[in-house]
């Protein structure tokens, strides 16, 4: 009788307090599911918590996609701090390991594992707020017979943009397939806190190169989460989502999770937004300032500054001229297709250039592909060349 006693005792603390309860106190993973059901190169989502729905252990992805460099991207609360998430899934096609071929400030990148395994890059030191809007962007593009990641992060309160990871994948003509996904999770068993997610201003780019909005998105939890035994089953009808609109318009939210939280769609349902746009309206890039430097060795070397509150660039485009007007033919040119780089360099020593003014030309394309004005730089050679 004393081992079916000590047996019933550890089965009542399991069933009423222990392990398996709090193993049900999950809040509800909710899902949008948008309507850009074709490959595309870019996505783009805008991101926002509301004050009353920011909990701590939760992931508010923005971006989630499919294919051969499947990945997802978002914001989270974290006990660290609040971080930027980037991640990439490997695959069976991958000829090699994902690597990062550049961090931005406070990015970190480590691999995972779990439901799959990965690359994983996240940043604590860029933080983000409550009540702001955030635009999320990744691109992708071809380098050789691999794929390369970037992703890319604006605010929507200062403006400025920071180009946080890239991701070199071993697969050629990887893709954004779709539909693009968002969610809201609770990973650490917190469902009695609401969370909530705002979003709007989603497109994807055709790979013909015209933009689509996300204009439909549907909704759904993961019922079999909801069920006796599983991870949400206490808070199984604690979870919302719709459309709601402000000042700006209309924007689509998901609220999990909270003792007062009640639905008023069904699960899963389909949402709608009119959209008028034919695509992003974000401010074109600008070169803020350019510097450059003839070598004794005619090497030619320019620097440059770009605007941190227009759209952050993708490639730069340096030509040198013998006229002003810096139009036709040049007379050497570099293109460089790395969005991180603040710099370039031309050798000039087997051009045979005489003594005289030059001129050279920069600009820059940015991460929607739109080219900034020219900033053309004279400089002078003081003796001709071999």
């Amino acid at each position: 009788m004393k081992r079916l006693s000590l047996g019933l005792t550890a089965l009542l603390v399991l069933t009423a307090g222990g392990p398996l309860a709090r193993a049900q106190n999950s809040a509800p993973s909710s899902h949008l599911v948008f309507d850009d059901r074709f490959d595309g190169d870019i996505i783009i989502n805008e991101v926002r918590v509301p004050s009353g729905g920011e909990a701590m252990y939760t992931y508010y992805e923005a971006l989630g996609w499919r294919g051969t460099g499947a990945g997802y991207a978002g914001i989270q609360v974290h006990p660290r701090a609040h971080l930027y998430l980037f991640s990439i899934w490997d695959h069976k096609e991958h000829t090699a390991p994902i690597r990062a071929v550049y961090r931005g400030a406070g990015t970190e990148t480590v691999g995972f594992g779990g439901e799959g395994t990965g690359l994983k890059s996240w940043n604590f030191k860029l933080g983000w707020s409550a009540d702001i809007w955030y635009t999320l962007v990744a691109r992708n593009w071809p380098v050789g017979d691999h794929t390369y990641y970037g992703f890319w992060v604006r605010a929507g309160d200062t403006k400025r943009w920071n180009h946080l990871v890239t991701m070199d994948v071993g697969v050629a003509k990887a893709r954004f397939q779709g539909g693009t996904d968002a969610f809201i999770e609770d990973w650490s068993n917190t469902g009695a806190k609401p969370r909530t997610t705002t979003m709007r201003g989603g497109w994807k780019r055709r790979l013909d190169g015209t933009w689509f909005p996300f204009g439909g998105a549907k909704y759904s939890v993961n019922a079999w989460d909801l069920d006796p035994g599983k991870r949400s089953y206490h808070f199984r009808r604690n979870f919302d989502g719709g459309v709601k609109r402000d000042k700006r318009g209309a924007y689509y939210y998901m609220v999990s999770g909270g003792a007062k939280t009640a639905p008023t769609t069904t699960n899963p349902a389909q949402f709608s937004i009119k959209r008028r746009q034919t695509e992003p309206a974000y401010d074109k890039l600008t070169i803020e300032q350019a510097s450059l430097v003839v070598t004794e060795n005619m090497t030619l070397a320019v620097r440059w500054r770009v605007s941190p509150t227009t759209t952050a660039p993708f490639s730069s485009h340096l030509a040198v001229f013998d006229h002003p007007k810096v139009i036709g033919k040049p007379l050497a040119r570099v293109d460089q297709q790395v969005p991180h780089a603040r710099s370039a360099t031309l050798d000039l020593s087997g051009l045979g250039l005489a003594s005289g003014r030059y001129f050279a030309r920069l600009t820059c394309v940015d991460i929607l592909d739109r080219q900034s004005p020219a900033t053309v730089i004279p400089f002078t050679l003081g003796a001709a060349t071999d």
